[in-house]
């Protein structure tokens, strides 16, 4: 195990380094203690009809399309809860109250609410397991991507297929360049390696997986996502594929 851990924080690092150069409350932060592994539920035990959403939210330039996207998820009837988390520290109390209030009052369906804010930008915060959380898949999205309801009830189709696998629509390739003999991050019209975050459908296991295993090696890597700010749906990839032996799939 120590040596397949230690290929993959390898591949990380090269790819990071070489591909990527180009019921409703407001709460602050979360589980004292997400790694706690008594508060992890059986994956069977939890709920497989539904799905819950976490939403990266930190611009307070798209709370308007925010607002809309929550709407939109809420009205779904496979969406059981929506979690709001936002990663931007210097955002005002009164905004968020605001946001709070527009979230709880104009948000159709029985889907619950909720806002987090996090208690720093962290990017690898996206990824914290959640005793809220009661459904085995989990959706991870960005605040500026709005699927319509077809499109979100097929991927959870395709999900329930292959639960094991990170179900995504937005997808990334790796490719070596022969002339400036590097590996790159690209967009390939035949094949793709990589599923991103702006809507990532994932089975809940792979939360505590990311945020709490790992030893060292994880850790060093998520230090990585951290100083880049960026790289993280990258290193979820890897997680469950190295988990699996299998890449995402795109629908």
């Amino acid at each position: 195990m120590g040596v397949t851990r230690n290929r993959l924080y390898i591949w990380f690092l090269f790819v990071v380094f070489f591909v990527t150069d180009l019921v409703f409350c407001r709460t602050l932060s979360g589980d004292p203690d997400p790694c706690d592994s008594t508060k992890q539920r059986e994956f069977q035990k939890l709920r497989s009809d539904q799905i819950t959403v976490l939403i990266n939210g930190y611009s307070e330039y798209r709370i308007p399309l925010l607002q809309t996207i929550v709407a939109s998820y809420s009205s779904s009837s496979i969406v059981s809860s929506i979690l709001v988390l936002w990663g931007n520290p210097s955002t005002l109390d009164q905004l968020l109250d605001h946001l709070y209030h527009n979230l709880t009052q104009y948000s159709p369906g029985s889907a619950s609410i909720s806002l987090i804010q996090q208690s720093s930008s962290s990017l690898n915060a996206r990824f914290l397991p959640r005793s809220s959380v009661d459904t085995r898949a989990v959706l991870i999205c960005d605040d500026d991507v709005e699927i319509d309801r077809r499109s979100l009830e097929f991927a959870f189709s395709v999900w329930k297929s292959n639960p094991d696998r990170l179900v995504g629509t937005f997808v990334r390739s790796h490719g070596f360049d022969l002339q400036g003999k590097e590996w790159i991050y690209t967009v390939h019209p035949d094949k793709y390696s990589i599923v991103l975050t702006k809507f990532m459908m994932m089975k809940q296991d792979y939360l505590f997986e990311y945020s709490c295993k790992g030893g060292v090696e994880m850790e060093e890597m998520k230090m990585i996502v951290d100083r880049m700010r960026n790289c993280e749906d990258i290193l979820m990839n890897f997680v469950a594929a190295d988990r699996l032996r299998a890449g995402p799939i795109m629908v």
